[in-house]
């Protein structure tokens, strides 16, 4: 896994090239929406196409452009601009309650096509292909986290807590089986599935921040009580796209990765045995290859089986400031 000489050459500056593409697309589908408009198509439509064409220029093109130091704003850019996108659409667009609830009650009542889609293609299969990018890009509880000012937290709980994801999962699922098998209750579709949608949404934002204020980690609901990572982790196992590294890379003296990275991996771990970055954990969110200083990470095309992890439980930066002067 050495490092090659191709690899690309690291970019300290904004470079507005980078914009030419984007904003290419961008235009031209504001063309196409004109002319729908002009034909007097759906309004609904064309503030779509307006809005698509908007995420890309000013969105995607924006992150590219900027300076490898700075993308991280980009990221949350896109990120705020596709979630709202998607969470206008789960609400408005009457496809039902997109919670895990949601998903359960679909499940066992056979209903809900959308809700069984979505999770088909955002949890399960797509973490087959990219991990758990849904978490680092597309989630509408994370574009919130991603605002809180305590982007890279200085701790990590100990392994155990994380399962408390798992017993919010299992609890969900017992409740929905409770509600439904012994009370008739439909929580997927309708106005009980909004309800049931909105509730939750509030409930996870207002602890979701509150865990993030209190523990100084926007992170915390993600690593401890998000029941929707529970089936990415397990198929994000088998992704074929992780981050992979130079193993030749001066590491010991660093540690840049693992001080920015919002879920506490120990990137250098994995880089130094020769392998990817195994970690279920991983979002994807590319912080770790931007900030590089001798961009010694990059993202690699392949075959493995994740799961192994190495979570960095106290940051260096924390270690450092526990020692005696």
């Amino acid at each position: 896994m050495a490092k090659s000489n191709g690899r690309r050459k690291r970019r300290d500056i904004f470079d507005e090239r980078m914009l030419i593409v984007p904003f290419g697309i961008m235009f031209g589908i504001w063309i196409v929406a004109a002319v729908a408009c002009s034909q007097q198509a759906d309004r609904l439509l064309v503030a779509f196409l307006i809005y698509i064409g908007l995420f890309i220029g000013a969105g995607i093109g924006t992150y590219i452009a900027l300076d490898q130091n700075r993308r991280e704003l980009g990221r949350r850019l896109i990120m705020l601009m596709m979630g709202g996108l998607l969470l206008v659409v789960a609400l408005f667009s009457d496809h039902g309650n997109m919670q895990i609830e949601g998903l359960f009650w679909a499940f066992l009542a056979g209903i809900g096509p959308y809700i069984l889609l979505h999770y088909a293609l955002a949890k399960i299969v797509g973490p087959l292909i990219f991990g758990r990018i849904w978490c680092g890009w597309a989630c509408w509880f994370g574009m919130i986290f991603n605002l809180l000012p305590h982007q890279h937290s200085r701790f990590r709980l100990p392994a155990p807590w994380g399962w408390l994801r798992y017993l919010h999962f299992i609890a969900s699922f017992v409740l929905v089986a409770i509600l439904w098998l012994a009370f008739n209750y439909n929580g997927a579709l309708g106005r009980n599935g909004l309800i049931w949608f909105v509730s939750g949404l509030l409930l996870y934002y207002v602890v979701g921040i509150g865990l993030a204020l209190i523990m100084r980690d926007n992170r915390a609901f993600c690593k401890y009580l998000c029941p929707i990572s529970v089936p990415m982790k397990v198929t994000s196992r088998f992704a074929l796209v992780k981050v992979a590294g130079n193993q030749e890379a001066d590491c010991a003296n660093c540690n840049v990765c693992v001080e920015m990275c919002p879920m506490n991996i120990d990137i250098p771990k994995y880089i130094k045995n020769g392998e990817r970055v195994l970690s279920t954990e991983c979002t994807l969110c590319l912080t770790c290859i931007n900030l590089c200083p001798d961009d010694d990470l990059w993202l690699s095309f392949g075959f493995d089986i994740g799961g192994k992890e190495h979570i960095d439980y106290v940051p260096p930066r924390s270690r450092q400031a526990a020692k005696p002067s």
